[in-house]
């Protein structure tokens, strides 16, 4: 199987350079972009990437139309996020840059990020309406403490409407209250718009927001291009909630179904009584949690959808690339029964490894980039690639030059790409992490590890992810893997850098 998609990948390759010898047919020749950026959602939650393979008699989480645009373009089987926590890896995903050069690092909820150039500045400069909804948690102020120096606003983007405080993503109904510092409404732009968005399910809002910035896009400016950064919080764990409702369950789920229309905006609140309450009927056998886990992920689904059906619409849908990926693997941090939410879905995929952890579980995330016009359907690409690469994928996109998945290539900017380059993790965990300090490296189809850099020396263990993808197998004490061993090992010791 794995030999068949690295065939695959390398026809894909071959193939993805032939069809984007032309450009785009917007007005502008540049593509419309939207992001997507989900929260905690591991390799193993979504159709494409796992659930669809799954054994006959397991629960499966449906996401039809995540799959559909899945088909549509090219999965990326070997994508990593830049650090297997929420705030580093945004950043590095925003600024372009590896952990390792990056000015946010390890758990450092809702500190500024120094860098002035992100995503939104690179695409604002190529002429682009820039908007980010959603999540930021990398402004300042919140848990940090620290001035709010890096709003979306101060770094490229031409409007804002989420939430800027970290921990404002542990609820999916907002208000206007303050948990530890935080400030737990809507902003837009940079003002409290809490009242539009009090009672209505998050994933609901961002949706409705995003199609109403499109239909205003069009009336206004239709030759320009857009750049959305769309930062859900599914599947996040949540508690918090307003004093209109008591809802501190570990997982919020909406009050109503989808409609089937889709959402419009401004929505209507749902009923106090009936917030966080409504679970998919597919789930209505499953325990709890593990139905809140998957009826969260089947919403995500359910709006994402909306939002493609809303390009088709206004005739926008084959000339907009859509990307989808994960900040980090799945979370178990919310106190869930262990027979449920992640490990009833096995959301961690064929990894071993969640959030905070540089195992393959905790670094590779579920991804594919769907653009009708330039990427071809059914596209499977097993290249390894990272987050933070996606300023030079979209950059190359937004300059009218399209480079092949070799731009999103796993690697430091110490190693050029040849085919067989490295890529450097290094990650501390909080304290109570039993994996605390960790390292990781690969090259080629190999990964070596250390966990635990503070407890003495502890050995590096050495991995083939291509043929043992949950680590299972440690090949350090292998004769015939010394030199590559060492090779790996003097990169971790080169790269140290606590």
């Amino acid at each position: 199987m794995n030999a068949r998609i690295g065939k695959m990948a390398a026809i894909a390759g071959i193939c993805i350079a032939l069809a984007c010898a032309a450009f785009g047919s917007t007005p502008s020749g540049k593509p419309n972009v939207i992001f997507i950026l989900a929260d905690d959602l591991g390799y193993g939650d979504t159709g494409f990437s796992w659930q669809n393979a799954r054994e006959a008699g397991l629960p499966r989480i449906k996401t039809p139309n995540l799959d559909r645009l899945a088909v549509r373009g090219a999965v990326l089987t070997s994508h990593y996020c830049a650090a297997p926590v929420c705030a580093p890896s945004r950043a590095s995903i925003l600024t372009g840059r590896v952990q390792g050069e990056c000015s946010l690092r390890d758990n450092c909820f809702d500190r500024p990020f120094a860098e002035t150039k992100t995503l939104g500045t690179v695409m604002r400069d190529a002429g682009y309406a820039t908007w980010a909804v959603g999540k930021w948690g990398i402004a300042g102020g919140g848990e940090s403490g620290q001035p709010v120096s890096s709003h979306p606003l101060d770094r490229g983007f031409d409007y804002f409407y989420g939430f800027l405080d970290h921990m404002a993503g542990h609820t999916y109904y907002h208000y206007e209250g303050n948990v530890r510092g935080a400030f737990m409404g809507i902003t837009e732009n940079r003002t409290n718009a809490t009242d539009s968005a009090k009672g209505i399910y998050s994933t609901d809002l961002f949706a409705a927001k995003t199609k109403q910035l499109i239909t205003d896009h069009m009336a206004r400016s239709p030759e320009k291009p857009f750049f959305l950064y769309l930062a859900v919080n599914t599947i996040h764990g949540s508690g918090f909630l307003g004093d209109d409702v008591e809802c501190r369950t570990s997982l919020h789920v909406p009050g109503r179904p989808y409609p089937e229309q889709g959402v419009t905006w401004p929505l209507e609140p749902e009923p106090a009584s009936a917030r966080n309450t409504w679970i998919d009927p597919d789930y209505a056998d499953l325990l709890p949690s593990s139905a809140r886990y998957a009826t969260a992920i089947t919403r995500l689904d359910d709006a994402i959808g909306d939002i493609v059906r809303h390009l088709e619409k206004n005739g926008l849908d084959r000339d907009t690339l859509i990307i989808f990926t994960s900040d980090n693997g799945p979370a178990d941090e919310y106190g869930a029964d262990p027979r449920s939410d992640p490990r009833a879905f096995g959301s961690a995929g064929p990894f071993d490894g969640m959030k905070r952890d540089v195992f393959e579980g905790g670094m590779r995330v579920p991804t594919f980039v769907s653009w009708p016009e330039k990427i071809p359907a059914n596209t499977v690409d097993a290249t390894p690639s990272q987050s933070h690469a996606w300023m030079d994928f979209l950059a190359a996109a937004a300059e009218g030059r399209y480079e092949p998945m070799k731009s999103l290539v796993y690697t430091q900017y110490e190693f050029p790409w040849d085919g067989n380059s490295a890529a450097f993790r290094e990650f501390k965990a909080r304290k109570g992490n039993v994996r605390g300090l960790q390292q990781m490296v690969r090259q080629g189809d190999y990964v070596a590890l250390r966990t635990r850099m503070r407890e003495g020396s502890p050995k590096v263990r050495l991995y083939n992810v291509a043929e043992d993808p949950f680590q299972s197998h440690d090949l350090s004490d292998d004769s015939d893997q010394q030199s590559r061993l060492a090779e790996l090992t003097a990169i971790l010791d080169e790269r140290f850098r606590q």
